[in-house]
């Protein structure tokens, strides 16, 4: 007989509903803020120590594996270590936190899951750190670090084009994405895996020019190119993510290599 895990999803919002989608209903449950009338919801809010408690429902749920999906901006990072600390009550197989390439920084250079990070904002400096307090919590953590998410219902730059309102950052700067469907499948590929590596990234493995980004979505939208704001240098040149050492060691492969493909889809 196969054994089944269980799985908690804290903070299952656009991600993590479609990750939720790919696993076993009955054995996954989700954490929100405030109450639902889901049988497998739980009240949890990770900066409310009372309702830390609540993850007791999970006391006797063997061998479960845990995604973290908390926007960053959403987390205290004060309360966050106790919060790891609570969780560390329950028997847990893997702890998968989803992060993202923010971390990489703003050079114009081409990084995978190995390289060393480049912390030259507020923001890549804020998910770092929540990457290491989630690391140092327990052994069996990793991460999983994600481009630009978009898929239906969430098309970067849809409303900017809509309105045609001028578009921050130089036009040769780099956009990495990455299409929800794909990284449902491998946060879910990643939870499955006995040893995963500690850090994964997950992306299309094909980074676009942002006018060329911008230019297609307005195509498909029948609007005017919008204009760019080049002085606004905020987000740099970018860096240009690879996929291809996540590849080789999960097996996981993107449906949707060309964001053209992926915008279609999801328009």
């Amino acid at each position: 007989m196969k054994f089944i895990n269980s799985h908690l999803i804290i903070g299952c919002g656009y991600l993590g509903q479609q990750l939720r989608a790919l696993l076993n209903e009955q054995t996954c449950w989700v954490t929100n803020r405030s109450q639902t009338s889901d049988t497998h919801s739980l009240l949890i809010d990770i900066n409310d120590e009372s309702t830390w408690n609540n993850l007791d429902a999970l006391s006797e749920e063997q061998s479960l594996i845990v995604y973290c999906m908390v926007p960053p901006s959403q987390i205290d990072l004060a309360l966050f270590p106790g919060f790891l600390n609570r969780v560390n009550a329950l028997n847990t197989q893997q702890r998968i936190l989803v992060s993202s390439t923010v971390v990489y920084g703003n050079t114009d250079r081409v990084v995978d899951a190995d390289s060393d990070v480049e912390l030259n904002s507020e923001r890549a400096k804020r998910q770092y750190q929540i990457e290491q307090a989630w690391l140092e919590s327990n052994e069996d953590t990793c991460v999983v670090q994600l481009a630009g998410l978009y898929g239906p219902d969430r098309i970067i730059g849809r409303n900017a084009v809509m309105r045609g309102e001028r578009i921050k950052g130089d036009p040769q700067g780099w956009l990495n994405l990455i299409h929800v469907d794909d990284a449902a499948k491998l946060l879910k590929r990643v939870g499955e895996m006995k040893e995963p590596e500690v850090i994964e990234l997950g992306c299309d493995g094909n980074p676009v020019k942002r006018k060329d980004y911008y230019a297609f979505v307005a195509e498909t939208l029948d609007k005017p190119l919008p204009d760019f704001d080049a002085d606004d240098q905020s987000r740099g040149i970018g860096r240009r993510c690879d996929n291809k050492l996540t590849i080789a060691r999960t097996g996981w492969q993107p449906e949707f290599k060309d964001f053209k493909q992926g915008l279609l889809k999801s328009l």
